[in-house]
């Protein structure tokens, strides 16, 4: 993004109170409906920006068994949960991304992005194939004649104790795999205070902030204009990384 004013900040990318003010939005109210759209859309900014600079190759949905575990006790769950991810952190290397989800009936379960390395993993008997909600036997995969390019490969998570575990291999671009997981974000509700879960060594985006010409900007993939605020050109990036030019 390319601003006309300089609104940007190297720790604060958005708009202080102050900053608001200043720009003639002194009559600024907080909108606690916009508030939480907002909210959601940072984190799923920041979902994206750990997947496209992270190598995950593999999801994994961890899910709890009820005569195990009190499914509705979130500080328990999160006891299990944190003492199972940092024992593979130290351990084996696990790095992570998580989005907990929270079921109608009051139960968790958590989705999660990994390294398959750090993880025991054993196959399932079961394919995931498009066209099937849930997964399906090999045996019925085959009677259905699924071509093996369609089927991927459904393991669990053989030192998950406490429930049912699903892992699969992740396959097609970054920001493909960063909108499946990102849908669980914006679909659901901050679980315990927070919208994700990460852990183990992540490699994190480098921002860079440069001073230049704003009239200097000629490639871009849209402008527009805020009033009282300023101008502003966009440009954007495909699935591999190439910029998006306007017309």
């Amino acid at each position: 993004m390319y601003s006309s004013k300089r609104i940007f900040n190297p720790d604060h990318v958005e708009l202080s109170e102050i900053s608001k003010t200043g720009y003639g939005l002194s009559s600024y109210e907080p909108d606690p409906d916009g508030d939480l759209l907002r909210s959601q859309r940072r984190a799923k900014s920041k979902v994206f920006d750990l997947i496209v600079c992270n190598e995950f190759d593999c999801f994994v949905t961890l899910t709890l068994d009820g005569d195990l575990i009190d499914r509705r006790d979130y500080g328990v769950i999160m006891n299990k949960l944190n003492n199972y991810l940092d024992n593979r952190v130290r351990r084996k290397g696990l790095y992570y991304l998580g989005v907990p989800e929270l079921h109608k009936k009051g139960g968790f379960h958590f989705h999660f992005l990994c390294n398959a390395a750090a993880l025991r993993l054993v196959e399932s008997g079961t394919v995931s194939c498009a066209g099937h909600k849930r997964p399906i036997k090999i045996q019925t995969a085959n009677r259905l004649h699924i071509p093996m390019q369609d089927r991927r490969i459904v393991y669990n998570v053989a030192d998950w104790k406490i429930g049912f575990s699903t892992a699969i291999m992740t396959y097609g671009s970054p920001l493909a795999v960063g909108n499946y997981i990102g849908k669980y974000i914006t679909k659901g509700e901050k679980v315990g205070g927070r919208w994700y879960y990460s852990g183990g060594d992540l490699e994190r985006p480098i921002l860079r902030y440069d001073n230049i010409d704003f009239d200097d900007v000629t490639d871009y993939t849209y402008a527009f204009d805020v009033e009282g605020i300023g101008q502003y050109k966009i440009l954007k990036y495909d699935e591999e990384g190439a910029p998006i030019y306007g017309d």
